[in-house]
């Protein structure tokens, strides 16, 4: 596989996943704004705070962690070797409007400036690009998980 085509599809999945496009359809999802960012950026803190049943994780929870993840993969692109704590990326089971903004804000933040990382990239070694695909994976999974909260804060 040529380098040219994992970067044309990463740049191309890594939007639609974050709700960043506005493709009237996506290769993944129904279109460009459904991802993570078009879903949360519709919600009040209430509504990213509401959990399915107690104990459960929320939107506010996933958001939080997919932020986690996307600062893990900044961190390892610029040759840190953080330590990682994943149960302390789930600590924001619920948000005020203020936090919900500032985890949204900083989500965006994180968003662009990976999205710029791969844009940049000539070289794609395996460490990249299996973090890549880590990265979209596991990105489209809290996408799918924030969708089956969502639909049940709308309800």
């Amino acid at each position: 596989m040529e380098n040219n085509y994992f970067k044309k599809w990463l740049l191309t999945l890594l939007p639609e996943i974050f709700g960043a496009t506005e493709l009237e359809y996506g290769y993944i999802l129904d279109n460009g704004r459904a991802g993570i960012l078009g879903t949360i950026d519709t919600l009040d803190a209430t509504a990213a705070s509401k959990a399915p049943k107690p104990g459960a994780e929320t939107i506010a929870s996933h958001s939080g962690h997919t932020l986690y993840l996307m600062e893990l993969f900044s961190a390892y692109s610029n040759g840190e070797t953080p330590q990682a704590d994943w149960p302390g990326s789930w600590k924001n089971q619920s948000v005020d409007p203020a936090s919900w903004s500032e985890l949204r804000t900083k989500l965006r933040a994180r968003y662009e400036e990976i999205l710029d990382f791969v844009s940049k990239r000539e070289e794609w070694n395996e460490d990249v690009t299996a973090s890549s695909m880590i990265l979209l994976g596991h990105c489209a999974y809290h996408l799918g998980e924030i969708k089956q909260l969502y639909s049940s804060t709308a309800q």
